[in-house]
């Protein structure tokens, strides 16, 4: 079982590699002489938002309660991990028999190496992919400015709501970690009581969160591109290597990557929903031009200026 597992961990490796140059290579593609800031843009790539209404929208009071209550969550969790009474460890191996049947088959042996690797893959999932594939589209002006603010801030709170309900259900669950029941545990999560923090997986649900949030975000902006396939391959197939890697770790059990996959997809995918039914920006702006022409006059210090918009 243990050999299948890497050979499963080597291809999603594999093909998150292969997923990686072909996304990279659209900046490459369309860079032109003039500038890297500057490309052609097919109708199928064009943002829908210069067509039409943007697909997510603000309202102070629901970004406002949302990230208060993210926020709060977050704060909350980390003030009971630092005044909570934990067990402590007396030095002896827990009893691998007392561990439920659907997890006993994914249980393994500490690993350092793979558990940097999956905080490494972790991490593009979570942040590099989504800031730099939106960022990209912002820099090539393919992402109006409002659209960019919405984004960024649908962003925040989706990290932000993963945060606090990861760490919230690790506090009260307080389950120990596989590694705990073989030897060659992880000694340094002995002293802040990381060991008994496994449900749920936290690296899990911040992958699964940002291919979440990118694949919906992406999809609802670039309904027609050629680039929608590759982006939510690439995400997910970080998502899936991240939990993998995880459990070969031994850091959790498979139990837990269930939970942090749910966590994250809820978190990822609900923040965007939410945002669907909020005021869109510049939506009577948009609904001006997509109607009859617009006449409009503005007064400069040596006259009158005279647009008509179509």
């Amino acid at each position: 079982m243990k050999t299948i597992l890497r050979k499963i961990f080597l291809l999603l490796t594999l093909s998150c590699a292969f997923s990686c140059f072909t996304v990279g290579a659209q900046t490459i593609i369309f860079i032109e002489e003039d500038g890297i800031l500057k490309r052609p843009i097919t109708d199928e790539e064009r943002c829908i938002s210069y067509t039409q209404l943007s697909p997510f929208g603000r309202n102070l009071w629901v970004d406002a309660g949302i990230s208060a209550g993210a926020a709060g969550g977050y704060i909350t969790a980390l003030a009971l991990k630092a005044t909570m009474d934990f067990p402590d460890f007396d030095g002896t191996l827990y009893n691998r028999e007392n561990v439920p049947a659907i997890d006993q088959w994914g249980m393994r042996p500490y690993s350092k190496a793979l558990d940097v690797t999956g905080t490494i893959t972790c991490a593009l999932d979570m942040a590099v992919f989504p800031i730099m594939t939106m960022g990209l589209e912002f820099l090539f002006s393919n992402l109006p400015k409002q659209d960019g603010i919405t984004v960024g801030l649908m962003y925040v709170e989706s990290v932000l709501l993963t945060q606090a309900v990861k760490d919230l259900v690790k506090v009260f669950a307080q389950r120990v970690r596989p590694y705990m029941y073989f030897d060659g545990y992880d000694e340094d999560a002995i002293e802040f009581h990381d060991f008994e923090l496994s449900m749920p997986s936290g690296h899990t649900a911040n992958a699964f969160m940002g291919a979440s949030f990118l694949s919906y975000v992406f999809c609802a902006y670039y309904p027609n591109s050629a680039w929608k396939i590759p982006v939510v391959a690439t995400s997910y197939a970080f998502a899936f290597g991240t939990a993998a890697l995880r459990m070969l770790s031994g850091n959790h059990f498979f139990t837990d990557v269930l939970a942090g996959a749910a966590i994250g997809t809820l978190c990822g995918l609900g923040v965007p929903f939410i945002h669907t039914f909020l005021e869109k920006p510049n939506a009577k702006k948009r609904t001006a031009y997509n109607g009859e022409p617009v006449l409009e006059l503005s007064a400069l210090p040596m006259g009158l200026q005279v647009r008509i918009s179509f």
